[in-house]
Order: C-alpha cells, then structure tokens, then sequence
C-alpha cells in the first residue's frame, strides 16, 4: 500500500471551480509552540492538514498524566474521527511541538468533495486505510512488544523525529518512564559501539 501524502490531494484532477471552492474552503490557521490546537472534550468539526512543524496527539487522564498516541509532521493530517462522526467531543488534544502552519478545513466539505469526485474519495479512502493501519500496528507494538523493541522501532522508522521531540515526550509515548528511556538510549548506544 502506498504511503499517503499531502501532495496526493494537490494533484487531484478537479473542475477549476471545485479547486477554487476547496481552496476557499481551507482555512491557513497559524499556532506557536506548546499551544494547544484542539482540547480533549472540544468538539472538532475540520480536518487539519499539516504544511509545517510538528504536534503530538495526547490523552489526559483525570489525575493529569498524559499518554501520547502520535506525532504528526509536515505532510500528515489529524482530526477527531468521534468528533467528526458522532459529534461528540474529542478523545485527545493536539498540542503544537514547534511553531505549526495548518490548513483546516470543514469535514462536511471534505465529504462533499469525496462523494462528487472519484479520484478524492480513492486518495481520501487511502488516507484512512493508512490511518487504520497505523493504529493496528500502534496497538501491536504496545501490546506485544517490549519497551526496547518500540524504542528501537522508533528510533529506525523515525530518526527524523529523534532530534524534534523531547524526550520525556518519547518516554511517554512509547509508555515508559523517562528514566527507562534513559537507561535504553544508553543501551543503544553499547550495542552500536
């Protein structure tokens, strides 16, 4: 399965009316780092396409520790599926790791889009077929491997990450504590040597 990019909804072949309508209906929202794009229990009603920076999708418990399910760079897009399908309020937060540039737009006009045009809908379908699987390998890795393996996992799949992202914040999501990841950054760096 091909990797979904932002660029793959750029080259869509659509009517210059239904590309100047898509573009009016995107939104360039700007967001400084550590502020929060979307609260957990907001209801969220767009679709956010990342142009730069970074955030990360967390969970707060009621007694304030927070649990980190993704990142998402420049060329990746989040939402709330709850919010969207149910309009409930969102499960998670999204909070901006570095100064964020985002193109927002309504999830109604995105479904629009999707049913008018074959080509958004196939692009669209495999954004969600990759969003479905990044989930299932999420959960495979938190249920089946160890701490290790994860940090090791991530450490390959996402060097890219490895310098953007404090390290209490990969602690977190790969479900460790900081000093943990401490001990297995050290470890790493034995087996490397």
């Amino acid at each position: 399965m091909n990797h979904f990019s932002l660029s793959d909804f750029d080259r869509l072949p659509l009517s210059d009316r239904d590309r100047l309508q898509l573009n009016q209906s995107f939104r360039r929202r700007t967001f400084k780092k550590k502020i929060k794009v979307l609260n957990q229990g907001d209801v969220c009603t767009e679709i956010y396409f990342v142009r730069s920076g970074l955030v990360k999708l967390c969970y707060h418990t009621l007694d304030g520790k927070e649990y980190i399910k993704s990142f998402i760079k420049e060329g990746g897009m989040f939402g709330s599926l709850n919010s969207l399908l149910n309009n409930a309020g969102s499960t998670f937060s999204v909070i901006a790791l570095e100064d964020l540039i985002v193109d927002a737009v309504a999830y109604a006009t995105f479904f629009n889009l999707a049913n008018k045009y074959p080509e958004f809908h196939a692009v669209s379908l495999n954004f969600f077929q990759q969003l479905a699987l990044k989930k299932e390998i999420r959960e495979y890795e938190l249920l089946c491997l160890s701490a290790q393996q994860r940090y090791e996992k991530f450490r390959l799949q996402e060097a890219d990450l490895m310098h953007r992202i404090k390290q209490s914040d990969l602690a977190s999501y790969l479900g460790i504590t900081p000093v943990a990841l401490s001990r297995m950054k050290n470890k790493s760096n034995l087996k490397i040597k």
